[in-house]
C-alpha cells in the first residue's frame, strides 16, 4: 500500500512537468467605462428621485392608515402620533401627549417605522418633529 500511493504521488507530480517556473500573468483587459446617455423621460411620468416622491405620495393614504392602526396604543398609554409631511422617502410625525419627553420616545418611533415600512413595502425613515 505505501508503494501505490508512492506511485500516486509521482503521478500528481508528474502531472506538473513542463512547467519549471510560474506562467507570466497575462495582461487585463482595458477597462472602458461609457456613460449612458439620457433618456427623455415619458410624457408626464416622472423620473429618478422624483418617482421615488411621486410613489410615496400615492402612499400616503396607506402611511395615514397605518398610522391610524397605531394611534390607539399610544392613546392609551397617554400619547399620540401625527403624520406631519412626507419628503421623498422622509416621513416626519409629531409625537404629542406623554411622549413628549418620553425615554422610549426612539422606541415608538421604530415601532412607527416599522409599522410603516409593512403598509407601504419599501424602506421609509421616520423622523419626529416638535
Amino acid at each position: 500500500m505505501p508503494e501505490q500511493s508512492r506511485a500516486t504521488r509521482i503521478t500528481l507530480f508528474d502531472g506538473l512537468g513542463g512547467r519549471s517556473s510560474p506562467a507570466a500573468p497575462r495582461p487585463l483587459p482595458a477597462i472602458v467605462t461609457t456613460t449612458p446617455e439620457p433618456q427623455p423621460a415619458a410624457h408626464g411620468v416622472p423620473d429618478g428621485p422624483d418617482l421615488r416622491a411621486a410613489l410615496i405620495a400615492r402612499r400616503r393614504p396607506l402611511i395615514e392608515a397605518a398610522l391610524e392602526t397605531i394611534r390607539p396604543n399610544l392613546r392609551r398609554d397617554g400619547g399620540d402620533c401625527q403624520l406631519v409631511r412626507i419628503e421623498g422617502d422622509a416621513v416626519f410625525v409629531r409625537l404629542t401627549g406623554a411622549c413628549v419627553g418620553c425615554q422610549l420616545a426612539s422606541v415608538t418611533v421604530a415601532g412607527v417605522r416599522q409599522r410603516l415600512v409593512e403598509a407601504v413595502g419599501m424602506p421609509l425613515r421616520v423622523i419626529p418633529v416638535e
